[in-house]
């Protein structure tokens, strides 16, 4: 072997070595990045059990990422489940979290190992770190074994005792998970879950009102003591919290209170606004939005003035506030508490929160849009004054395009039409056929809407009746149809123009509803009739059977009105002849019935037929529904639920109670306020995440420690009780007076100490200066401590 073949030989050997040694050191060289999770080589799967019961930690670790990787590519790793289990002790918490997510997979697989590490959780529930404590008993909840179903019950109520509210909210997750393993212990977890509703943390009730949903949702008697504190914390608690609260006050709302709109709404009342508020900014100062509250309409005068409870008024008045939030779920939620439980006057705050939602992605536009249109169906002033908002876009998709559509055709007045026909009129030049079907279907829906405004409806749609698009020239002589509906001298001209069309329109829809009208108006035009019958009797084999049917209808019209004129009986004859052989059925039918009204027996007539034929006229000519295909409105559904955007009801949904004919009484919520509340915010203060240990704290000016104290939010923030007045600002604190309001203090204890000082000096008592010295030491050590606490608690 040559010298060279021998070098290359031990250089190989050098980097494979230096490539171990950064390994076991936590370098990681370019063979050893974030993609060697995803390898599943055979030599690299067998490097992992290796791996799972190395000494190293680092090893451990990463061994269960390779497996956690292979778990996220659907592969079975269950072979690994005992050496998994042997690190379910380990001290790393890193690696005893990707053995915890490790067991919850595997856990209904392996039910007997899963049991091996029952007695390591029911440790780690006294654990001191608090994160292990709540890890402990949410893995506990999630391994699906039937069997363990008392132990996690026990782990639930020793830690809904626990001195952290994070090990709480832990607990009250894992109530539905233990409920779902045994509804046996449903009487016990209600139990839980009552004790779970006396917490004082925001952290906690959030949590607790989702268990409430999932176990208990009618159990309105465990939210009367605790629903004034709900009203007042809703704002502090996290987002999901806020939405399960407002999900459980609305449904409490409906069962306790009465309804505060008992005598409806009468949207033919309302009082148009003067200029539409689209016009200004949308986001705008005081002043503006003082303005625009003067132009909205006055609701309270369309209905008597019902006086609210003061827990009715206390929940609106504590919802509020969330309007402002970030998250639209609890923006949605809270409009849908609104639309549901308020008053109307009150609805008018809905419409510029839910107009914001509308700036984000299309999924929660379409979302939001759907909510909007389903309210104002039956509420259609809120959203009155932002028509312009609704305005649709080229760059939309045609799902938002259409459901803005649905929204403008809802909110059309007399003051917004002539703008909202003109954009209409725009949308049905686009290049999109369904959107043009759709603009044109919704200028019908306003000439229905607003009939001040039909015959410029009526006017714009005879305009497009000459347009070279034939999907418009279909659409639009469906729409005039409609309104059309009723024979009058003055829409001679209209019947007419239609008529005409009936040579150059295909679409059968079309041309049966123009047969319809014509056939509707034959008794004040006799002229029109035999011609357009002419025409259609020549093709009529090749018609479609909608098209056939109505000419079946036209012809026997027009012989019932000119019972001796020998043309029309004969073109009576020889459609009915064609029709007798038709190869559909409906058709067939149609000519049979028509047949024995206006064509005489040959012979004995059958019983009953000559009273038929006595009174052809009105049941041929009687007022009926043209034929035009329309959708049906959905069914109301309870807003910014998922069955209002699928239009059906969805498994698990509850429709909303209805309010109570007499009220409830309100004394059951009058119950004494919990030691230590204070009806504002509570803050549990704490010293790192994943320690339970406290500083000590200090309240109107005495320090005291304790490991479960919870502050209010006034005395969180450093406000002393003492001085609160002096910073409060309605209901609000003012941040900005108070710490002037501490300088302003500061300043006159040194003025006073300078005239202590002076006078001291002037009597020239030595003794008394150095005690006062020595007083003064400790205060300032005194006030140095409190200083340092506050700067504490401000950051």
């Amino acid at each position: 072997m040559s010298f060279a073949e021998n070098a290359a030989k031990l250089s190989q050997k050098m980097s494979q070595g230096l490539v171990e040694n950064a390994r076991e050191l936590g370098f990681p060289g370019s063979s050893d990045s974030s993609a060697q999770y995803f390898d599943t080589s055979e030599e690299k799967m067998q490097n992992i059990k290796r791996q799972l019961d190395a000494k190293n930690d680092r090893e451990k670790l990463d061994g269960l990422k390779r497996l956690i990787a292979m778990i996220s590519k659907g592969r079975d790793v269950s072979e690994f489940f005992p050496d998994v289990v042997k690190n379910v002790v380990a001290q790393n918490i890193e690696v005893r979290k990707l053995v915890y997510i490790y067991l919850l997979r595997y856990a209904e697989q392996e039910p007997d190992l899963a049991l091996l590490s029952i007695n390591s959780f029911q440790k780690d529930l006294s654990d001191k770190n608090q994160i292990i404590r709540a890890m402990a008993l949410r893995v506990m909840s999630g391994i699906r074994v039937p069997v363990i179903s008392p132990i996690v019950l026990l782990g639930i109520k020793k830690c809904i005792t626990d001195s952290s509210p994070y090990v709480r909210k832990a607990a009250a997750h894992a109530i539905p998970k233990c409920y779902s393993l045994d509804p046996m212990q449903k009487e016990a977890l209600v139990e839980v879950v009552a004790t779970l509703m006396k917490d004082r943390s925001t952290i906690t009730l959030g949590s607790t009102l989702m268990a409430f949903n999932e176990l208990c949702p009618t159990r309105f008697d465990l939210i009367h003591p605790c629903f004034r504190k709900l009203c007042s914390v809703v704002d502090d608690c996290d987002e999901w919290g806020q939405m399960a609260i407002l999900g459980v006050l609305l449904r409490y709302g409906r069962n306790q209170f009465l309804n505060p709109n008992p005598n409806g709404y009468q949207i033919s009342t309302l009082p148009v606004a003067s200029s539409p508020a689209s016009n200004r900014a949308f986001y705008s100062d005081s002043s503006e939005s003082d303005s625009d509250d003067d132009d909205k309409p006055d609701v309270k005068t369309l209905h008597s003035i019902v006086k609210l409870d003061p827990d009715h008024d206390l929940l609106l008045k504590s919802c509020l506030p969330l309007f402002q939030s970030r998250n639209s779920g609890v923006v949605l939620a809270v409009a849908r508490l609104f639309y549901h439980l308020a008053p109307a006057e009150e609805a008018l705050k809905m419409g510029r929160p839910l107009l914001r939602l509308l700036r984000s992605h299309r999924e929660l536009q379409y979302v939001v849009l759907a909510n909007i249109a389903a309210m104002a169906k039956t509420r259609p002033y809120i959203f009155e004054s932002y028509f312009q908002q609704f305005y649709a876009q080229s760059s939309e998709p045609v799902f938002i395009r259409d459901t803005k559509l649905a929204i403008l055709t809802s909110i059309a007045t007399e003051a917004n039409s002539q703008m909202l026909l003109n954009e209409l009129q725009q949308y049905s030049k686009s290049h999109n056929k369904d959107f043009v079907a759709a603009s044109i279907q919704a200028i019908a829906r306003c000439a229905i809407r607003v009939p001040s405004a039909a015959d410029r409806c009526l006017r714009l749609l005879m305009k497009l009746l000459h347009s070279t698009n034939d999907l418009v020239v279909a659409e639009s002589v469906l729409v005039v149809t409609r309104l059309l509906q009723s024979p009058s001298e003055d829409k001679k001209r209209s019947v007419m123009a239609l008529a005409k069309l009936l040579e150059t329109i295909k679409v059968p829809m079309a041309r049966a509803n123009i047969l319809w009208l014509v056939g509707q108006h034959a008794e004040i035009f006799p002229k029109i009739g035999p011609d357009v019958l002419r025409q259609v009797v020549k093709n009529f084999t090749n018609e479609a059977n909608v098209t056939k049917l109505q000419a079946l209808t036209l012809s026997a019209k027009l012989v019932c009105l000119n019972p001796t004129h020998t043309t029309l009986d004969s073109l009576n004859q020889y459609v009915l002849n064609l029709a007798r052989y038709d190869l559909n059925y409906d058709v067939r039918d149609r000519a049979r019935f028509l047949r024995a009204l206006t064509v005489p027996e040959q012979g004995q007539e059958k019983p009953g037929l000559g009273f038929l034929k006595s009174h052809a006229k009105k049941i041929l000519l009687a007022d009926t529904e043209p034929p035009v295909v329309e959708q049906d409105s959905p069914t109301e559904f309870t807003i910014g639920s998922l069955s209002l955007l699928a239009h059906q009801p969805l498994p698990g949904y509850e429709p909303l109670p209805d309010y109570p004919e007499e009220q409830p009484d309100p004394s059951v919520r009058d119950v004494q306020e919990l030691e230590g509340w204070s009806g504002s915010r509570t803050i549990v203060m704490e010293k790192g995440f994943g320690s339970d240990s406290f500083d000590s704290r200090y309240r109107s000016g005495r320090a005291f420690s304790s490991a479960s104290t919870a502050l209010s939010g006034i005395e969180a923030s450093g406000i002393s009780s003492n001085n609160s007045y002096a910073i409060k600002k309605g209901n609000d604190y003012d941040l900005e007076a108070f710490y002037d309001e501490s300088s302003e203090e500061e300043e006159e204890e040194e003025e006073e100490s300078e005239e202590e000082s002076e006078e001291s000096e002037e009597s020239g008592e030595s003794e008394d200066d150095s005690e006062d010295d020595s007083e003064e030491d400790d205060n300032e050590e005194t006030s140095s401590e409190e200083e340092q606490t506050l700067k504490q608690i401000r950051r």
